[in-house]
Formats: C-alpha cells, structure tokens, sequence
C-alpha cells in the first residue's frame, strides 16, 4: 500500500482514481496493479453493513482481500485483515507518515467501513463534499475524520491488487 505523492483529482470517477494510484510517483517498481482505497456506494463498495458483518458478499469491487497481510511499499506491515476483508483498528503501522503536503485522503467512508453519502458525487463533482480520513493514523481516523470539499488539497490511498 502507498499514498499518491500527487493530490487527488476528484471528477472522474472511480475509474480516475485507480489510473492516478497506477500513475503516481509513489508507486512501487515492480508493474503491480494498484485501486484506490475509496467507496462511493455504488461502483466500490466496502461493506453494507458495519465491519461486514455480512461477509465478504457485501463487496463490489473492494481494494482488500480477506485475511491478507498489508505492508507499506517500505516492507512494514500495516495490518492484517478480517475474514471481511476490512481492518480492525488499530492497525500496527500507519500506511504513512511521510508524504508531503497533506495527510488527508479521500476515503468515501464511514468509520466502520460503509460508504458515506459524502462521495464528491460518486468521485465526479469537484464541487461536493467527501468523506475525509488521516494516512498517517493506526485508528478509524484512516477512514474518516469529517467531511471535506472535494476541491480541497488530498491524497489517495492505493492498495496493490
């Protein structure tokens, strides 16, 4: 996992996001394929319910696997995730502390892992509001700490696939 060195451009959609994840200057050598850690309720979906408390049927296009090992592209490991293929918090390492800029990141979601309201307009308005987490936090904050304009300074979580 990694976070764009690039602020986020909020207007094309999903789609959008995961190129500037494949795009960044953050990304790792290596040729993977990186989506962006982002819902917007109708084409990536987290969970339906809180945590997934459903399973992982609940996913439409989800960046996390279940039961899988996570690690900064520094080889320190972030966390491992549920059965649910989402985190428990606290997560053992911050996905990152050392980007430049901001440390906030579009995320899309609610604390427990539904995707808020707060979309930018399924990423396609630079002129709504999204919901707003901290790259650099090891608790729920990583998902959201607020709402923010979409025209705001971001980054974008991205998680090789």
């Amino acid at each position: 996992m990694f976070v764009t060195s690039s602020n986020a451009t909020l207007t094309g959609g999903i789609s959008a996001l995961d190129s500037q994840c494949s795009s960044d200057s953050n990304k790792p050598s290596g040729g993977g394929t990186y989506k962006a850690m982002v819902a917007d309720g109708t084409n990536r979906i987290a969970c339906t319910t809180a945590n997934c408390s459903g399973g992982t049927g609940e996913h439409t296009d989800w960046v996390l696997k279940p039961s899988k090992t996570y690690q900064r592209s520094d080889g320190t490991t972030i966390g491992t995730t549920t059965a649910n293929g989402v985190f428990s918090f606290p997560l053992t390492a911050a996905i990152s502390t050392t980007v430049v800029g901001t440390n906030s990141t579009v995320t899309g979601l609610n604390n427990d892992w539904t995707s808020s309201a707060n979309d930018c307009s399924n990423f396609s308005s630079a002129g709504a509001n999204t919901s707003n987490g901290l790259h650099d936090s090891t608790s729920n904050n990583l998902l959201t700490v607020g709402s923010s304009g979409c025209g705001n300074t971001m980054k974008i979580i991205c998680v090789e696939q």
